[in-house]
């Protein structure tokens, strides 16, 4: 009996031995484990979405906001243990539109996420329906969470899209890219910006999320709020366009590239114009005023997620609406790049304005050759000075001065101009997917056996090996304009946060000081203003009695398909102090000649000359001169003869300016 005894208190005493260790296991061991687990059990974090910043226009219009929207999140820790994960993703997608699969799928990616703090993302901005649907269930529902958050608001639609852009759900590649970089605030289905000023600024723009911390009991019931970490709203970004001629310019380029399609359409010997672009700079300090390329979308089609049927209308459509032809075309400049062989000329050849040149023929023959290099204008325009060869757009006096610069520097000088005022490189404009375009480099060589006499001929007039984008041409008349100066184009102003304070203003940055004096710039414009204000000029018949006095460049590019041009102008105004540079580029245009009206309207607006009068003063003009016309043919015979031979000049200088392709 005793030996029982003595067994039974030995069982005891392991026994208890095994309790106070397991107790002290527990309790000091893994203390730590356990509490951390039983807090888990108990805590709950529901998520805060931070608003996006906003993007405003200089004089405080609001371009782009947030409107509310609703996210579908599910809380793991408010799950009680008898519901399976799986079968409350079924319940939601019988109780709603959203599918099992979609939900199981954004549930794992969401689960894998370092930074999603126990609030697993199911759906961002589920439909009204559906969120009606899950609150009134939500007792079925346990753990599943229905929050405020917002999506974006573009107010105004497909206005200033490119320059704007969109946002988009982030991907798998982008959030594997930020985790890389240590960067872990972004979670599955997150909204973030895909191209324009939404992707530039995306830092700024991104808000910072909140967490309220709760405590539920062990049915996952809220017991009491535990603390709040408030979401940071994005910083709001104000640009220096004004929206209003932001407005004016789109509706100026629209109206005018369908006009020019409804009679391309007309016409078999026209060519459709597949797209355009305005660009409208300050030259003194590179400050984007306004930009608009043609054709746009409707960027609120993105807020809520592309259907297949939108994405397909826009990715076949082939007028490439979302293409910004503003930075991400790369094509040859035509006759404005003459600016460009000018400057070679007068620098390196010492050419003056009044330097006097000859085009007998309009055939330009490299000795050696027996093929013609034509000009534009059927035969030759006889003699003229360097600026009247510059307003006229003379292609035999360029090429004659391509081929004495190929002489004595080869195509060395030529490029190296060039490249001096910013071609064949970007302008680090704040917009991603800026081209650099391309200059053919072999010719800074001078020992290749690349370049060819040909070759520097075919530059000259801005054919040949070479690319340039709507903004580096835009830029590069800047340069001329403000005499010398390369400016970065930009379009930010500043950056606020939500409470108004400043944290980042964006000065003027000088990308090149060019190293040409003022006689070769006064050269320069001086042609220029005979381009558009003289009577020979290939702009005269938008610029000639125009109200502002305006100096500019025209250019009709060839491309790689026959019969197929790209129209370019290039100017300035007003002339004598420039406030704006205008670029209006027609992809597919035809012809220069159909940029003056885009351009003369563009610059009516800006220096609010109101268009309607205007064209009004002109037909009253148009009467007054036919009412003078009638009373000269009762005069005398030298009196009829002299007002014929004038009228014969007019004729002449209209059909010269309908002929115009290259210029």
């Amino acid at each position: 009996m005793e030996d029982k005894i003595r067994i039974f208190k030995i069982v005891l005493l392991i026994v208890f031995v095994l309790l106070v260790f397991k107790a002290f296991q527990l309790q000091v061991l893994d203390g730590n484990y356990y509490y951390n687990l039983s807090e888990g059990n108990r805590t709950s974090f529901r998520p805060i979405s931070a608003p996006r910043g906003k993007i405003i226009d200089r004089n405080g219009e609001i371009l782009v906001n947030n409107k509310l929207s609703h996210n579908l999140y599910l809380l793991p820790n408010e799950i009680p243990p008898q519901v399976s994960i799986d079968a409350l993703l079924k319940n939601i997608a019988n109780y709603t539109s959203l599918t099992y699969d979609n939900l199981l799928e954004n549930y794992n990616l969401s689960k894998d996420n370092i930074n999603n703090q126990g609030a697993f993302i199911l759906k961002r901005n589920i439909k009204k329906e559906d969120m009606v649907i899950l609150l009134e269930n939500n007792n079925e529902l346990p753990g599943v969470l229905v929050k405020e958050s917002s999506i974006r608001d573009y107010v105004y639609g497909d206005l200033a899209a490119h320059l704007i852009g969109y946002v988009g759900e982030i991907n798998k590649e982008e959030l594997r890219y930020y985790s890389k970089q240590g960067i872990y605030s972004y979670h599955v289905q997150d909204m973030l910006g895909k191209s324009g000023l939404e992707k530039e600024y995306e830092e700024y723009l991104k808000g910072i999320d909140g967490i309220r911390q709760v405590e539920v009991n062990n049915l996952g019931a809220f017991v009491q709020e535990l603390g709040v970490k408030d979401p940071v709203p994005g910083h709001n970004i104000i640009l220096n366009i004004d929206l209003k001629f932001q407005q004016k310019v789109e509706r100026i380029l629209e109206s005018h590239i369908e006009k020019l399609i409804i009679e391309a359409q007309e016409d078999d010997e026209r060519s459709e114009p597949i797209g355009g672009s305005a660009i409208i700079l300050n030259p003194n300090n590179g400050k984007v005023l306004a930009m608009s390329s043609y054709p746009n979308f409707n960027l609120n089609t993105f807020t809520t997620g592309l259907s297949e049927e939108d994405y397909f209308k826009l990715s076949s459509d082939p007028r490439r609406p979302m293409l910004d032809r503003n930075i991400m075309v790369s094509v040859p400049p035509g006759s404005l790049f003459k600016l460009v062989t000018g400057t070679a000329a007068i620098k390196y050849l010492d050419v003056k304005a009044e330097s006097e040149f000859n085009d007998p023929n309009g055939l330009f023959y490299i000795p050696g050759w027996s093929r013609p290099f034509r000009n534009w204008h059927g035969g030759g325009e006889g003699s003229m000075d360097f600026t009247k060869a510059l307003a006229r757009s003379n292609n035999i006096i360029f090429y004659k001065l391509g081929y004495n610069l190929y002489q004595e520097h080869r195509g060395e000088k030529l490029v190296e101009t060039a490249i001096n005022y910013g071609l064949g490189q970007k302008t680090n404009i704040d917009l991603p997917g800026e081209k650099k375009g391309k200059v053919p480099e072999e010719a800074l060589n001078s020992d290749s056996n690349s370049w060819y006499p040909g070759d520097s001929v075919n530059l000259s007039i801005g054919q040949g090996d070479l690319l340039t984008t709507p903004i580096q041409m835009a830029n590069y008349i800047s340069a001329i304009a403000n005499k010398g100066t390369l400016y970065r184009p930009y379009i930010l102003d500043e950056i606020v946060d939500f409470e108004g304070k400043v944290i980042f203003n964006q000065k003027s940055e000088i990308l090149h000081e060019l190293d040409y004096d003022n006689r070769l710039y006064n050269i320069l414009q001086q042609g220029m203003e005979e381009v558009t204000m003289s009577s020979y000029g290939t702009a005269r018949s938008t610029f000639r009695d125009f109200p502002i006095e305006v100096s500019g460049k025209t250019g009709t590019a060839q491309t790689s398909i026959e019969d197929f041009s790209h129209g370019w102008f290039g100017g300035f105004a007003p002339s004598d102090d420039p406030e704006i540079v205008v670029l209006v580029f027609l992809e597919n245009g035809g012809s220069s000649t159909y940029t003056l009206p885009i351009a003369g309207d563009i610059i009516k607006e800006y220096f609010n000359v109101n268009i309607d009068q205007d064209e009004e003063k002109k037909r009253d003009e148009n009467a007054n001169n036919t009412k003078e016309d009638g009373q000269s043919a009762e005069k005398t015979n030298e009196k009829k003869e002299s007002s014929n031979s004038n009228l014969f000049e007019y004729i002449r200088d209209v059909f010269s300016s309908k002929k115009e392709e290259s210029n």
